[in-house]
């Protein structure tokens, strides 16, 4: 578990933090040429989406304390603005390529960062359960991308009520992948829970899921869909577990005691 104190890195933290801040300028740099070669925007956006986000779920936890998050951010910025003084445009050609053929850019970053700030409060509220804070950041980058991915190519069964852009076909796949996304983090973060014993709830919850994403509005998505998740694996799954603690608000604020 994650200490929430700035502390000293361990060799872990290091070689992590050089693993991730590289793994995801490769992932934006394919992202980013593949815009640039012609390619639809939507699919180099949704590779960034997925490659980033499964990078982060898998790695975040998995610090000694949050020095190791943030010298991979470090990582990550430093390689990024070294390529950006070379190329003065590329924070907005970045930008232009992650946005939605109606959106804005500053819809892009709205939308990236209100998902931060939920997975911010999603990994401070629920920090006793890891797979909580991981299944979390899964049914983003797996289940909410997989709606896009499917229905883009694939949807033929548009949801009219909804919204015109919302497909049958893509909303099975939301349902399928985020059911994926949160056995995969229990069956590889929960050490005394079994996947297949509570495989119901989290059907369940991969429902609620998909009628959320296919109801959802611009970048709300991103913002409702990492806390409606966590919310529900507390009560469905995990209902004894202790939320952000007296203690804990005390190791911030004065480490040292």
């Amino acid at each position: 578990m994650v200490e929430l104190i700035f502390g000293s890195l361990t060799s872990w933290d290091i070689i992590l933090g050089i693993i991730t801040g590289v793994t995801g300028n490769i992932i934006l740099s394919i992202g980013y040429r593949l815009t640039k070669h012609g390619g639809r925007k939507w699919k180099s956006r949704k590779l960034v989406h997925v490659g980033m986000g499964t990078v982060i779920a898998f790695t975040l936890t998995s610090y000694s304390n949050l020095s190791g998050p943030a010298f991979a951010a470090g990582v990550f910025l430093v390689i990024l603005f070294y390529v950006w003084a070379h190329k003065r445009d590329l924070i907005m050609e970045l930008l232009n390529a992650g946005s939605r053929e109606y959106e804005s850019r500053l819809n892009t970053f709205a939308s990236s960062f209100m998902g931060l700030v939920s997975f911010a409060l999603t990994f401070l509220i629920f920090l006793q359960r890891p797979e909580i804070f991981v299944a979390s950041f899964l049914t983003v980058a797996w289940g909410d991308a997989a709606g896009e991915i499917v229905g883009r190519p694939f949807g033929g069964r548009y949801l009219r009520r909804l919204r015109k852009n919302k497909s049958l076909e893509g909303t099975i796949a939301v349902f399928l992948m985020s059911f994926v996304a949160i056995f995969t983090a229990i069956g590889l973060f929960s050490a005394d829970t079994c996947p297949f014993c509570v495989a119901y709830k989290i059907l369940f919850i991969a429902f609620i899921i998909a009628i959320l994403e296919a109801f959802s509005i611009g970048w709300t998505d991103n913002f409702v869909i990492p806390l409606v998740t966590a919310i529900m694996l507390w009560v469905l799954v995990y209902p004894s577990m202790e939320l952000f603690s007296v203690q804990i608000i005390s190791q911030i604020v004065w480490p040292s005691m």
